[in-house]
């Protein structure tokens, strides 16, 4: 192994704790937190086994490895960017919802002039 696999595999070990500390103090959910600990999984087994990753491309017949690496890294952005738009809807929902509860208490709490 070349010295960029050793250092590889421990940024992802790193990165791996890194998202196993945020899980616990609330940061990532269950979801995000088992997404992120994939990725520095895979980045670890593609940097101890770099002939995998031409292998796998062989297999799907991709000509290039970098292809298949731009590839898969769109589809998880555009993944990212998915569950990034549900997230922000919720929130909306959420901002909303207590927007409408305190005006109709502060509704309620008006004298009306009649």
């Amino acid at each position: 192994m070349h010295f960029y696999s050793y250092l590889a595999d421990a940024l992802a070990v790193i990165f791996i704790a890194y998202t196993y500390v945020q899980a616990k103090r609330g940061k990532f959910g269950r979801g995000e937190s088992a997404i992120w600990v994939m990725v520095w999984l895979l980045v670890g087994v593609f940097a101890t086994f770099p002939w995998l990753f031409s292998a796998i491309t062989v297999y799907f017949g991709i000509a290039l490895p970098i292809n298949l690496f731009y590839g898969l890294f769109s589809v998880f952005l555009l993944f990212m960017i998915y569950r990034l738009e549900e997230r922000v809807n919720e929130l909306q929902k959420v901002v909303l919802k207590a927007v409408q509860d305190r005006a109709i208490e502060e509704a309620k709490d008006e004298p009306h002039n009649a």
